[in-house]
């Protein structure tokens, strides 16, 4: 009896590990042959911003390394909800990624309802880089310099406009506000470049944008940069002043772009991901790139960039309960 219930046990034992043996060899089946297919980047905000013309760099660099091609689609809406809840629901196999920034984590404060969770329903894959946010104005405003901004805005509150493209920008508005005193108007966008295209027709007078998504009509002279938010001045706009300089010491919120991929995606596929996008992002001519965009690369580990969304998702909800914002 005892031999048999002996035998019956080891036979058991030996399944579980054919089984564990055969999982094993068909996940490293499925690394070994990834990527089999096109892949997606999901941008869920309008074409023509910051975290857009970052994805469409990366993109263009994978196609060429993997041999697969690797393409952008934007789905905006909703803050990137739209986008997102896509992407939570896609296979998740590493064929479906999505960048965004740091709405992606300020939503499940703002909104009373989220069609996903933030942290659960993906797979963190790596933060890529971060830029400073910059004080934008129309051509038109009569406002030089930070000071002059505040001075405008003080003799006429409530009056000025300030475009967000998401979350992020919203709350870099919110602090400006908060820091400085005023009273601004907000008004939400589906992207940045919506924001400047509004800016430049002279509908919307104030915006805290990325350094990329406004790059080209700062080069150009149609729109001025009076400040950039952060300890140093951008190598992009090396005669811009940061916020401090310009005389709102402090004011220094930055704008992250992050890769996610669906939850359930295997760990090793996000690995690969990772150090692909670690490896792009260390070539010269992409650095030189990232440069004239005024990001900074950071490539960071899947595990990092997991700790880090955990950490900003609780950092922005102390915000938005200190700005008095109530979930829409």
């Amino acid at each position: 009896m005892l031999q048999s219930t002996q035998r019956l046990c080891s036979a058991a034992l030996l399944g579980v590990a054919l089984l564990l043996l055969a999982g094993a060899q068909a996940a490293h089946a499925q690394t070994q042959a990834y990527p089999s297919k096109s892949i997606k980047i999901i941008v869920p905000y309008a074409p023509g911003g910051g975290t857009d013309i970052l994805a469409r760099l990366l993109a263009q660099q994978l196609s060429i390394d993997w041999g697969h091609s690797a393409v952008v689609e934007n789905r905006p809406g909703a803050n990137g909800m739209i986008g997102a809840e896509l992407v939570a629901k896609s296979p998740p196999d590493g064929h479906t990624l999505m960048l965004v920034v740091a709405a992606h984590v300020i939503n499940p404060s703002i909104y009373a309802k989220v069609p996903y969770d933030a942290i659960a329903d993906f797979a963190a894959v790596t933060l890529v880089a971060s830029s400073p946010w910059v004080v934008v104005v129309n051509g038109t405003l009569p406002a030089a310099n930070i000071k002059e901004l505040i001075a405008l805005a003080r003799s006429q509150p409530g009056k000025l406009s300030f475009g967000s493209s998401e979350p992020s920008s919203r709350l870099a508005g919110e602090l400006f506000k908060s820091m400085a005193g005023i009273d601004l108007l907000h008004v939400p966008y589906k992207g940045g470049a919506q924001i400047m295209n509004d800016m430049l027709g002279g509908h919307i007078a104030v915006g805290f944008t990325s350094v990329p998504t406004v790059s080209q009509h700062y080069k150009s002279g149609k729109l001025h940069v009076l400040a950039v938010a952060g300890k140093s001045r951008s190598r992009a706009m090396p005669d811009v002043p940061t916020a401090t300089e310009a005389g709102l010491p402090g004011y220094e919120p930055a704008v992250w772009y992050g890769m996610y991929a669906p939850a359930g995606t295997p760990r090793d596929i996000v690995a690969r991901i990772q150090q692909q996008i670690a490896k792009i992002v260390k070539q010269a001519d992409v650095r030189e790139r990232l440069d004239q965009l005024g990001a900074d690369a950071i490539a960071s580990t899947p595990e990092e960039f997991a700790a880090f969304s955990r950490e900003e998702l609780a950092r922005y909800a102390k915000v938005v309960k200190d700005a008095g914002i109530k979930p829409e």
